[in-house]
């Protein structure tokens, strides 16, 4: 699933494409995508509107228009972009919003179609948004912060990263990254973590991010920007994917374990519980 340097990257990206453009239409093929709202309902709320700004809120993509919001998530296989307006899209082009005179569009294309796309007017609350927690890129969070927002928190600290509510953005990938760098067992209880392993956590966070996000993302399987681009932060990885191999800061063997049903991996050396 794109994570936040993924979806940050396509945000930048589409931004100087449709911002200020008009919206002349929209289409969708799989109508459990757009939740709530029908096709016809849809493409009558953006019909007309000019588009304000691309931003990004946690892993979600905001469209802001004149008079609403779309709300798009990638899930694990969506990609935004603009292309020439097809007379018959590709199958796995699953919605689109025809700009202008009708000659590009801003298409949403999903193989497994598991993304999201939504509609809310002007003033309407976010649910969705509301629940999402602090922006690593953009709120500075103290180690004591942290600590606070741990402290009734038994599960391991690594799915814990994984909660939306805590830091919004971070992925299975970045994860298991972020842990090496802090140089944290993510097998840990969240309340145990001491205050040094809260520091270190919150500069390891941004630093991951931020790294990632100036390579472009990480490309695995499906992840490409809108322009067309692979992320090569996967060329980079400290611990993710990497069982068996050596750790670049101690030598000794990376693991891979499963929590929350989702695959872990850390040095069974340098990241180990003492």
């Amino acid at each position: 699933m794109p994570e936040l340097p993924e979806v940050e990257t396509a945000v930048r990206e589409l931004r100087p494409l449709v911002v200020g453009r008009v919206i002349r239409g929209a289409w969708s093929t799989v109508p459990r995508q757009l939740g709530r709202l029908t096709i016809r309902q849809l493409a009558s709320r953006v019909r007309g509107q000019r588009i304000g700004s691309v931003t990004r809120r946690g892993k979600y993509i905001v469209i802001e228009l004149e008079r609403g919001i779309v709300l798009v998530h990638l899930r694990m296989t969506g990609r935004l972009f603009v292309s020439p307006t097809e007379a018959k899209p590709h199958v796995h082009l699953r919605a689109g919003f025809v700009l202008d005179d009708g000659h590009e569009t801003l298409y949403f294309k999903d193989p497994r179609t598991l993304g999201t796309i939504g509609y809310y007017s002007s003033g309407e609350a976010i649910d969705s948004l509301n629940v999402l927690g602090w922006e690593p890129l953009e709120e500075s969070v103290t180690g004591a912060m942290l600590r606070d927002a741990l402290r009734k928190r038994t599960q391991a600290i690594k799915p814990v990263l994984l909660d939306q509510s805590l830091w919004a953005g971070i992925g299975n990938i970045y994860a298991s990254e972020v842990c090496w760098v802090a140089q944290i067992d993510p097998r840990t209880p969240a309340n145990r973590l001491s205050a040094a392993q809260c520091d270190r956590l919150c500069q390891a966070v941004p630093e991951v991010l931020s790294l990632a996000l100036e390579r472009g993302g990480s490309s695995l399987r499906d992840f490409m920007s809108p322009e067309g681009n692979y992320g090569a932060y996967q060329k980079e990885f400290r611990v993710y994917d990497r069982v068996d191999e050596h750790c670049d800061r101690c030598g000794g063997v990376i693991k891979r374990i499963v929590q929350a049903q989702r695959s872990t991996y850390f040095c069974g050396t340098c990241q180990k519980r003492r």
